[in-house]
């Protein structure tokens, strides 16, 4: 998981763990609300054959939280089980409701679930300030639930990793 406040370095961070698959050879998915923008972005950190590549899948979110509930649920279960693969999922929805944060901690719920059939890595990234204040600490923990490994990044800090039992 990757809590970031919108920097460079998230970036930095989501496009070399794509570009690291690529150059494995693996399967690499990212969710986006913009195709154009994530590609023409990947291109400045490196990944030149974006729109070309068969191993580059930019998956277009809807608009709404709530198309993007059942969407990604449905991606999740079609993505291919004997093939190395990473994901990032990027969520940049307003999270200003106690339903839109508890359907969110559903759906990471569920990935995790079946994290075991898929023979690969996931980097779910939140933008934290577009978590409502008021619901954030407990949106937080509810996530925590279904991740292994917790990415802080900021740009007055850093970045810290912690890995969870």
């Amino acid at each position: 998981m990757l809590f970031h406040d919108g920097n460079e370095e998230k970036k930095q961070t989501e496009y070399g763990f794509i570009k690291k698959g690529l150059d494995k050879g693996q399967h690499c998915f990212y969710t986006t609300q913009n195709r154009q923008k994530i590609l023409d972005e990947m291109k400045q950190f490196g990944i030149e054959d974006g729109e070309s590549n068969e191993l580059l899948h930019i998956v277009e979110i809807p608009e709404k939280f709530e198309d993007y509930s059942d969407m990604i649920l449905d991606k999740v279960e079609g993505l291919p089980e004997e093939a190395k693969i990473r994901v990032v999922s990027t969520h940049y929805f307003d999270f200003d409701s106690e339903e839109k944060t508890d359907r969110m901690a559903e759906i990471e719920q569920c990935v995790d679930d079946g994290f075991e059939k898929i023979n690969g890595n996931f980097v779910c990234s939140f933008e934290v300030k577009q978590i409502n204040e008021e619901l954030r600490d407990r949106f937080l923990n509810q996530l925590l639930e279904s991740h292994k490994a917790i990415i802080f990044q900021t740009k007055e800090k850093g970045t810290e990793l912690f890995t969870l039992p």
